[in-house]
């Protein structure tokens, strides 16, 4: 299930770089005043291809909650409720999307744009709560690393940006992961219409959100 889990899991993050890539180059294109037609096309391979996610997103609900049922029992409080709910949070998120692909699909019918703003606010309440755990991560490691200096006379005398790049060096993960959450919360914050973003800034941060995204899958060494 975990191998399954991963390989879907990549396969969405390599949807969602093209994805984003596509919206980036066809609003370039557009703004260049290409050709209609050629721009329109783009934009349904885009659509395509978002819609696909929805479907490599089947069962991710499930997975989502069974990681908040581990998660709560975290012992520092911070890091239990801000993973349990942003897990939860991601939980509703990907119901809704299986609820829309089901519509449009023609399974059910409903309000698609409604469940799309639904899902777009839990989507940012999820990225809330990560980048919440990823600077609660980051500031412990850099006092821990303040803490070592002070304690090594020899080298006591270090900045503050020093001090960052020995956290960066030994946590890159951390790093990833903040810039990653910080690009990916503009997307459900333009979704759900608490700011109307240019196209090109929707493409540009979800192909860096999803170029990390996939980063952290295919190499374990950067997932947090």
């Amino acid at each position: 299930v975990s191998t399954q889990s991963t390989g879907s899991s990549g396969i969405n993050a390599e949807y969602g770089v093209l994805q984003y890539s596509i919206q980036l180059i066809w609003w370039y294109l557009e703004k260049q005043g290409f050709s209609p037609e050629y721009v329109e096309q783009l934009k349904q391979l885009q659509s395509s291809l978002s819609l696909a996610r929805k479907y490599f997103s089947l069962g991710k609900s499930v997975e989502h909650m069974c990681g908040a049922a581990v998660s709560i029992h975290i012992n520092d409080p911070i890091l239990r409720y801000s993973i349990t709910l942003s897990r939860i949070s991601s939980a509703l998120q990907f119901l809704c999307d299986n609820i829309y692909l089901f519509s449009k699909l023609g399974i059910i019918r409903l309000d698609q744009g409604n469940i799309v703003s639904i899902s777009s606010k839990f989507w940012l309440y999820a990225d809330l709560m990560n980048i919440i755990r990823v600077s609660y991560e980051i500031r412990h490691e850099i006092n821990e690393q303040i803490d070592r200096q002070e304690s090594n006379l020899k080298h006591s005398n270090h900045s503050f940006y020093s001090t960052c790049r020995c956290v960066m060096s030994r946590r890159p993960d951390l790093f990833v992961d903040l810039v990653k959450n910080v690009s990916d919360i503009w997307l459900p914050i333009n979704s759900s219409g608490l700011t109307r973003l240019s196209p090109g800034t929707v493409g540009f941060c979800g192909t860096v959100s999803s170029v990390l995204g996939a980063a952290t899958i295919w190499q374990k060494s950067r997932k947090l």
